[in-house]
């Protein structure tokens, strides 16, 4: 098998439209008992941990795809599509990977321990610990701006539908805003936009047969042009 740019592309797209599915289902399924997704109660409800196992292994995959994705859009996207581009994955990878193996692995030891429940948070943060919490709250929050601004940076370059990017951008800006947590709800606001925004460009992907063409580009149009002249 020879590994063309145009296969990497495609494998990119598959694994990214696989990450959105995992992602929503785990997110669906990830518990919230009175208000809260992150009480002993919650961590201990019947989905768990397997939701957030779900959500961990959606979240790798949707890592391991993403520069891919990212890179068949790079050329129209400009700089400022990828410094947004940098803040998101490592913001993502920074918040979503540490969250998700704490919850699952020790936020879930210790909710299933009668006698370390008590070292659980109230405030839904999962740990004690401040470093946890702050880079939680910091990385978080650039998350969300990043999202927003690759929305904005793709609707603006036209590097794919405009309606990708604002779904993307609406997702960033859902984020931002305290929903109160309610079964289902809550895993449907954080994953959907987000997830469905790469998703479609999976499909972009697969329907152009992991090829970019690149004589629609504002460089190559006027290249080309000047040439017939």
């Amino acid at each position: 098998m020879t590994i063309t740019p145009a296969l990497l592309y495609r494998l990119s797209a598959w694994a990214i439209i696989v990450a959105f599915v995992l992602n929503l289902t785990g997110g669906l399924l990830h518990p919230v008992v009175d208000g809260n997704s992150h009480s002993a109660d919650s961590l201990t409800a019947w989905t768990s941990p397997w939701a957030q196992l779900v959500l961990l292994v959606g979240t790798v995959v949707q890592l391991v795809a993403l520069p891919g994705v990212y890179a068949w859009i790079a050329q129209r996207a400009g700089l400022a599509g990828l410094i947004a581009f940098v803040t998101l994955y490592a913001s993502l990878m920074l918040t979503a990977l540490s969250h998700l193996a704490v919850e699952a692995f020790v936020s879930y030891e210790l909710a299933s321990d009668p006698a370390l429940a008590h070292l659980l948070p109230e405030d839904g943060s999962l740990f004690p610990s401040t470093i946890f919490v702050t880079i939680q709250t910091v990385f978080g929050l650039a998350y969300m701006l990043s999202l927003i601004a690759l929305g904005v940076v793709l609707m603006q370059t036209r590097a794919v539908p405009r309606w990708i990017g604002a779904i993307m951008a609406i997702g960033g800006v859902i984020c931002v805003i305290p929903w109160p947590e309610a079964p289902g709800v809550t895993g449907l606001v954080i994953e959907l936009p987000r997830g469905l925004a790469f998703a479609a460009i999976g499909v972009l992907i697969l329907r152009a047969g992991g090829r970019r063409d690149r004589s629609t580009t504002p460089e190559v149009g006027l290249e080309a042009r000047a040439l017939s002249v």
